[in-house]
């Protein structure tokens, strides 16, 4: 863990946090740390902040912080559409989101998605926290991704995709796609104040969801020459758009 994720339920007063889980033995176990150490520490959907241990037994560890820093979400704000994957492959994207500073994931019903995907528990938001809580952890952030699910892609695309995010003037939407020879930077616009990105299933869309996208506005571009796995799919869109994101920025 690089940042010890706290919630509401933690705390004991008005600086005091009580933690008897697996993040206490994490700080005891992992970081080896005892009484008058400092850890890194973030208020789930909150700041963060450097947190002194007060106490360090065997079934818990009590912590004191009164100064906190919030994170500032940084622009183009990333929202991702994501074809609904395979359980296992959905916890690692779930993971990436929360890692990556992804602000919102939506999960969509495509041609070449199996039904059963869709009665999977980790549909359910309680069975997501844990991996997306994980993914702050290790990506130092606090804020939540919000998750929603939809069974009905065309609904979705013509309905409710314009509805959501930032003005569509400064929305830039974006279609991961093995159809094309043009990389992120040459689809790519400066100034941006929201990123939309499009990644299909295992079996990739079918033209008419291409088709359809392209028609609402998204740009086609290329990961690269190889044929990419969900998971590693999400993690080079995202680092690509946070790439060009910097050097903008220079």
């Amino acid at each position: 863990m690089n940042l010890i994720i706290l919630t509401e339920t933690d705390r004991v007063g008005e600086n005091g946090f009580v933690l008897s889980d697996h993040r206490a033995e994490h700080i005891r176990a992992v970081l080896k740390r005892g009484v008058g150490d400092s850890v890194s520490v973030g208020i789930l959907n909150g700041p963060t902040g450097s947190a002194k241990i007060t106490r360090a037994g065997s079934d818990l560890v009590q912590l004191e912080c009164d100064q906190w820093s919030e994170i500032v979400p940084p622009i183009p704000e990333i929202d991702l559409i994501c074809a609904l994957p395979r359980p296992q492959t959905l916890k690692k994207v779930l993971l990436t989101c929360a890692m990556m500073g992804v602000r919102s994931l939506h999960l969509v019903r495509a041609n070449r998605v199996e039904k059963s995907y869709f009665s999977s528990p980790l549909i359910l938001s309680e069975n997501q926290l844990p991996y997306l809580t994980e993914g702050l952890s290790q990506g130092k952030l606090t804020r939540l991704p919000q998750v929603q699910v939809h069974d009905k892609f065309r609904r979705f695309f013509e309905d409710e995709l314009p509805t959501f995010g930032s003005d569509t003037s400064e929305s830039l939407r974006l279609l991961c796609s093995p159809d094309t020879e043009a990389p992120l930077d040459k689809v790519f616009s400066a100034g941006a104040a929201q990123v939309v990105v499009a990644i299909g299933p295992e079996g990739g869309w079918v033209p008419f969801e291409t088709e359809l996208m392209q028609s609402l506005g998204f740009r086609a571009f290329t990961l690269g020459r190889w044929t990419l796995r969900v998971e590693h799919a999400v993690t080079a869109a995202l680092a690509q758009v946070e790439l060009l994101r910097l050097m903008q920025q220079a």
